[in-house]
């Protein structure tokens, strides 16, 4: 296995993809998703065997970029449910930054930690 690629999160990714599939066609039996499953399957082994390390290199990053915006938008989601009876969460008209304010009515004048920018925002509820 020298000057082969091995495994990465991507490739974790792919057999993940593969046993899922695998699992819906315990029920669907489906010659067709058989055929997807294997060349998802061989694409994993493929990417682990391969000596082309930059390039799998270059497309892991790539996946754990995208990854990663996806997890911390979940992330951003779950925080606003959670502390919904204590906080609001709103974004910086200038920077566009995700700010988490303690719950309280009326005008507010804001200071952006990212921007230093200060603004006001009516919070109705």
């Amino acid at each position: 296995m020298q000057g082969r690629y091995g495994h990465d999160k991507l490739n974790t990714f792919i057999w993940i993809v593969a046993a899922v599939l695998y699992t819906v066609n315990l029920f669907v039996r489906s010659p067709i998703l058989v055929i997807v499953i294997l060349l998802v399957g061989a694409l994993a082994v493929f990417r682990s065997l391969s000596t082309n390390i930059n390039r799998r290199l270059y497309e892991n990053n790539r996946f754990v970029s995208i990854y990663s915006a996806v997890a911390d938008f979940f992330k951003r989601q779950y925080m606003k449910i959670r502390d919904f009876k204590t906080h609001r969460y709103l974004r910086c008209p200038h920077c566009k930054a995700q700010l988490r304010l303690k719950k309280r009515t009326g005008v507010q004048h804001i200071h952006c930690p990212r921007c230093g920018q200060d603004f006001k925002k009516n919070i109705l509820f």
